[in-house]
């Protein structure tokens, strides 16, 4: 599928708690000649095994990505790097002195560098291979690949910072998934995403009554600003006339409950929020250096979040909750 079709989720591996306890069971029984390993070097050999079910696992939520494309698996004369490098990678991610990883196999003993031997034989025939260039989204996900701002949705905003610092809402869709989602094209349309969390319809025409004409009012000033000619005239991202964080209470009324917490599509919601406010500075931008080119290409994508985000509200408004909001056409 292209960027701008619907996406597919993709698959995930995983191994089973008995599996692994197992394999830390066999582990022991082969230091048992009375020299064991130091605390040290215990807890190296289970972070290396984690980093190596999580660095060989492909990623799974419903998340709102492309499928992942095939990426070649690293030759047993590499495997020894891979299974070092993820282990320390996934060390970085904590604070906790003691967990100490083995810096290289030269440090090691042959003990404890067959028992990663072995650990690396006997997962990779649960597993898939490990991927060459996997990363982190900024929430933490591991993915099989690199992780981008654009990767889906080659029209989202280039201003976005990788870490996700620099946007209203951090928890949205690139943080958690460390991708672009694509637009709800045409407005309106139901094709994207495929379900919606069940909200309790009090909830939402409580959320509707409160926030709906601030929101009325937010896309009436994002219309208004097409037809600009000068930076001056457009008032910045931070300017509360947008009522952007209206957008996200709205939605988190919308979208989520005590019951179902945060769910996909109150993050899709907010990566669009995040979108509409980096494209007013990009617009911005683009009026200031005198791009009219640029300045209409990134209105045209301000325009697409706003509506996507008005189209995954409106399938939560129903007659009993109140009226729809209208597109800016």
């Amino acid at each position: 599928s292209s960027p701008s079709k619907q996406n597919q989720y993709m698959p995930i591996h995983s191994i089973s708690t008995n599996q692994v306890h197992n394999h830390s069971q066999s582990t022991m029984k082969s230091t048992k000649d009375g020299t064991r390993f130091t605390t040290h070097r215990d807890r190296a050999h289970r972070w290396q095994l984690l980093a190596l079910i999580l660095g060989s696992a492909k990623y799974q939520s419903s998340a709102f990505i492309l499928p992942q494309s095939h990426v070649p698996s690293t030759t047993s004369k590499d495997s020894s790097t891979e299974l070092f490098h993820w282990a320390n990678r996934l060390d970085s991610r904590f604070n906790d002195s003691d967990r100490t990883i083995i810096a290289d196999a030269a440090s090691m003993t042959r003990r404890s560098l067959l028992s990663v031997g072995v650990a690396s034989a006997t997962l990779a025939t649960l597993l898939p291979p490990l991927m060459a260039n996997a990363d982190f989204a900024p929430g933490g996900t591991l993915l099989d690949r690199e992780v981008s701002p654009l990767f889906g949705n080659p029209e989202a905003s280039p201003s976005r910072s990788r870490e996700n610092s620099n946007v209203l809402f951090a928890q949205d869709n690139y943080y958690k998934f460390g991708a672009a989602a694509q637009w709800v094209d045409p407005p309106g349309s139901t094709d994207f995403p495929k379900t919606m969390p069940f909200v309790p319809s009090q909830q939402r025409y409580e959320a509707l009554k409160k926030f709906g004409p601030r929101i009325q009012k937010a896309m009436s000033v994002v219309a208004e600003i097409g037809g600009k000619e000068s930076a001056a005239e457009v008032p910045e991202q931070t300017d509360p006339v947008y009522q952007l964080r209206a957008l996200g209470l709205l939605a988190n009324s919308f979208l989520a409950s005590e019951n179902i917490g945060t769910t996909n599509e109150l993050m899709l919601a907010r990566w669009y929020i995040n979108e509409m406010y980096l494209r007013i500075g990009d617009y911005r931008s683009a009026l200031e250096k005198g791009d009219a080119k640029e300045a209409k290409l990134c209105y045209t994508y301000l325009i697409k979040a706003s509506n996507s985000y008005l189209s995954l509200l409106n399938r939560s408004i129903t007659s009993k909750v109140g009226d729809q909001f209208g597109y800016i056409l």
